[in-house]
């Protein structure tokens, strides 16, 4: 076995630390000083910059801890016990494996052994006093961050839309566009999924550069920083994870920066991810609209959005339909088959007839969306067709362009122009109220027109739906139950 060799272990964590004399140079240079005074040749520095010393595991003590177990080392030297750890369970699981391992421990400014009783007794005492300054330090950092939350001043991570500009969050223009698309589109009735995928085409990263998931969606939009609150003291790490604490314990500053969605609309959002968080996995990102909410009535299981193949005028038609979920997997039930068509109409009309006023504000705010998008698109259809009409004309001009190929390219273009003017305009007419209330009654009368919609309008409404047909020749028979009422 090779010679062993003595470990100067050095640490430090914060500035306060460095102004109070122990910065990595200085411990360095005693624990050098240290080892050539006790005729040590043969020595090994490990060094953790910048670690707490709240826990073990760091990099260079992971590294000491192996080579204790190599037996590579002979003793291990510190400034001081803090520097080593300050808690007294680690103190003390390290105390026992230098003693299985033949190993001593020095602390150039306390001096004490302890591979006696008494020494082992004073590193304890010594070590309680560390772990209690580690708790009182952490304590004031505490209070003094609960302070800045307080007054909104508190430094933090920026999410996606933000940035940090004199430690208060600032929107980020190119971001919070993208914050207010994946808005719309999640008030449209598209599920976390279908903004990951989105967003993904389009290019758009996330803060860290990644693409987006279905829960990097959820998390940004479950942020009540998009509203313009700052939360602090939410979570806790206990235990090596990060785990939530009680609200009643959480900092919420209303109005800590400008946000980037209304307050409305963040909680409608909260609470279609909250509905649809609570349904079974293969539902989640349906573009069935009951998919997730059907309850077989004779069993209680799921039902399953699935196909049906039928023969109309001698060709194959694949039916959507729903049937019992417990039938399907083990046949442990009725098939409680219905058509999916049917039931859709069946529900939606009973929910028109018992919640429209709740129906009609989610419908209002849908179209204020889609109004604003079709606006949008209109305006950048329309400058693009123009400045497409500037070059066409050029190239005619110099020669490059033939007669036939510009007439029949300026009429595509012409077309082009008035199908943005004709957008325009509807989109103009939406802003008086007689045309808007008109399209409200119009679309809970004709819900079904727009998938998107009713899925929204269904998951905000609609807590289950329990079907009971046991026969397909009988009639449908439905218990809706209402999240509304």
């Amino acid at each position: 076995m090779s010679e062993r060799h003595l470990a100067l272990y050095i640490r430090v964590s914060t500035e306060e630390q460095a102004v109070s004399g122990h910065s990595l140079r200085e411990q360095e240079e005693q624990l050098v000083a240290y080892a050539h005074t006790h005729g040590f040749d043969r020595y090994a520095l490990y060094c953790d910059d910048g670690y707490s010393g709240k826990s073990l595991h760091r990099p260079a003590m992971d590294r000491l801890r192996s080579d204790i177990r190599a037996g590579k080392v002979s003793g291990v030297v510190t400034t001081r016990i803090d520097r080593l750890t300050r808690s007294v369970a680690d103190f003390a699981r390290l105390v026992e494996e230098m003693n299985l391992h033949g190993v001593f421990y020095r602390s150039t400014r306390q001096n004490f052994e302890i591979s006696t009783a008494m020494g082992r007794l004073v590193a304890q005492m010594l070590s309680v006093i560390a772990e209690f300054e580690r708790e009182m330090i952490a304590e004031r950092v505490h209070e003094n961050l609960m302070a800045l939350a307080m007054r909104g001043e508190l430094a933090t991570k920026p999410p996606f839309g933000y940035c940090l500009e004199g430690g208060r969050l600032t929107p980020n223009p190119r971001e919070a566009r993208w914050v207010r698309e994946g808005a719309r589109l999640l008030l449209s009735g598209a599920s976390p999924r279908d903004v990951a995928m989105e967003f993904n085409a389009l290019g758009v990263r996330t803060k860290t550069g990644r693409l987006w998931t279905d829960r990097t969606v959820r998390t940004l939009f479950t942020n009540p920083a998009l509203a313009g609150i700052a939360v602090w003291n939410r979570r806790k790490t206990q235990g090596g994870r990060r785990r939530e604490r009680q609200p009643s314990e959480w900092v919420c500053v209303e109005g800590a920066h400008e946000p980037i969605l209304s307050r409305d609309d963040f909680d409608a959002i909260r609470r279609l991810l909250e509905r649809r968080r609570d349904l079974s996995p293969r539902s989640q990102g349906s573009k069935r609209p009951l998919a997730g909410l059907l309850r077989c009535g004779f069993c209680g299981s799921a039902m399953y959005a699935g196909w049906q193949v039928k023969r109309q005028a001698g060709e194959r038609q694949k039916v959507p339909i729903y049937r019992c979920g417990r039938y399907v997997t083990g046949g442990g039930c009725t098939p409680n088959q219905v058509d999916a068509a049917e039931i859709e109409r069946l529900v939606v009309e009973e929910i028109l007839r018992r919640v429209r006023p709740d129906l009609e504000q989610v419908a209002s705010a849908y179209r204020m969306h889609a109004v604003s998008d079709e606006l949008r698109l209109a305006k950048r259809k329309r400058r693009v067709a123009l400045t497409q009409l500037s070059r066409i004309a050029e190239a005619l001009a110099s020669g490059v362009m033939s007669q036939e190929a510009f007439a029949q390219e300026q009429r595509r273009l012409l077309a082009v122009l008035e199908d943005c003017r004709e957008r325009e305009q509807r989109a103009r007419d939406f802003a008086r109220p007689e045309v808007w209330s008109e399209w409200v009654r119009e679309v809970c009368t004709r819900l079904t027109d727009d998938v998107d919609l009713e899925r929204a309008l269904l998951l905000a409404a609609v807590h289950e739906v329990r079907v009971y047909r046991p026969k397909r020749s009988r009639e449908v028979d439905v218990d809706l139950v209402l999240r509304l009422e």
